[in-house]
């Protein structure tokens, strides 16, 4: 049994556009604790790729999300006060001749008077917080096999985007003209559904949801990090017992990678969201056998990220997370207090002739065999509590 392949039939071509939801066939999302400030963060990312012989302008400002729960009905979907529909003034990303860009909907699970919230919104990359006025909301969700897709709407109206061509920078600043055309709309754009699952905890342990008879969790067995150093020392105080344990209860021995597999997300004791995103000024390249961990019918392993927590000032820290080839994740100005953390694993590596991924061509015998047995898939693990303490 080889492991599970990423959905390829997610492409629609129409209007020159084509659409696809990125991602592995298998996406479970943790859901979080019915208690208040419980929050699990998530996003979709949407590809939009242009095999035509002109540029297209793209917006995302019209992409609505249209999901369809574990009884086969579509969700009731609210719509944001004061989405655009019609015609309108619009920004756009122009995509270029033969180019792809991506775009995404992010959003939370979350709990509002006992009932389960799904909410999306348009990605901002600064991660403040969620504009509701702006978001999609699903209500009354809960576990189980979803399916999601997103519509997009051809706009009418007043499109403007910076046109690369027209883009001249300068050594004292860049000149940038905005292109604006007039267009009409001339119907909508449709990918295919994609797969979601909700998962909730296993009943013998909160900290761990299972996948298909593999079970993910979030492992921290000494919840309370108190940094020993109080003087302004640069020396960081180790924490080797955070990490991720993964255990195999099929019949079928995998391996799982952790080549840029891992995300952390930190909830702050204010509710507070703080998604991971690694930073790097080095890259290890090559795949080593180090990677990937062997886990056979019946046993765990457990993979523990590189964990510092630094006194910064007064009372104020940094927990940082190495992911182990060149790149570490920070979360900065931390007070003590309680804190919810938990890991995004996501490997999506599979057999394929095409190495354009990989430094070294062809693929060594060793890596050939690891990935004909390399779980694939997303999964986040239960948010875990900890304290964070000074001496």
């Amino acid at each position: 049994m080889t492991s599970q392949e990423s959905n390829k039939s997610n492409k629609v071509k129409q209007d020159g556009l084509q659409l696809e939801i990125t991602g592995p066939e298998i996406v479970a999302l943790s859901i979080p604790e019915n208690k208040p400030s419980a929050t699990a963060p998530l996003s979709f990312t949407i590809s939009v790729t242009n095999p035509t012989q002109t540029p297209i302008p793209f917006t995302d400002d019209v992409l609505i999300p249209e999901i369809i729960g574990p009884d086969g009905q579509a969700l009731h979907r609210k719509e944001p006060i004061n989405r655009q529909v019609g015609s309108g003034e619009y920004r756009a990303t122009l995509v270029m001749v033969g180019e792809q860009t991506v775009t995404s909907l992010e959003g939370r699970l979350s709990w509002e008077n006992n009932v389960l919230q799904l909410i999306l919104h348009h990605a901002t990359y600064f991660y403040p917080p969620i504009d509701l006025d702006k978001s999609w909301f699903f209500d009354t969700v809960g576990p189980g096999e979803y399916q999601i897709r997103f519509i997009y709407e051809n706009p009418t109206g007043t499109i403007s985007y910076i046109d690369p061509l027209t883009f001249i920078p300068t050594r004292q600043e860049a000149i940038i003209e905005e292109t604006r055309i007039e267009v009409t709309g001339t119907g909508e754009l449709t990918t295919p559904f994609a797969n979601f699952r909700l998962l909730t905890p296993v009943e013998d342990d909160k900290n761990v949801v299972e996948v298909d008879g593999i079970r993910f969790e979030t492992f921290i067995p000494k919840p309370l990090l108190t940094v020993i150093n109080r003087n302004k020392s640069p020396k960081a105080e180790n924490y080797s017992q955070i990490g991720i344990r993964i255990t195999n209860n099929t019949l079928t021995p995998f391996y799982f990678s952790f080549y840029g597999t891992f995300t952390p997300d930190l909830v702050t004791p204010d509710g507070e969201v703080l998604q991971g995103g690694y930073n790097s000024d080095w890259t290890r390249w090559r795949l080593e056998k180090s990677d990937f961990l062997l886990v056979t019918p019946g046993k765990s392993a457990t993979f523990f990220p590189g964990t510092s927590l630094y006194w910064r000032k007064l009372d104020q820290f940094l927990l940082n997370f190495s992911n182990e080839y060149g790149g570490c994740c920070s979360f900065d100005s931390l007070k003590p207090g309680i804190y919810q953390l938990r890991f995004r694993y996501e490997s999506t590596i599979r057999p394929t002739e095409n190495t354009d991924d990989f430094i070294e061509e062809p693929l060594e015998d060793w890596l050939i065999e690891i990935m004909k047995k390399v779980w694939t898939g997303r999964v986040d693990t239960p948010f875990v509590e900890f304290h964070l303490t000074p001496p």
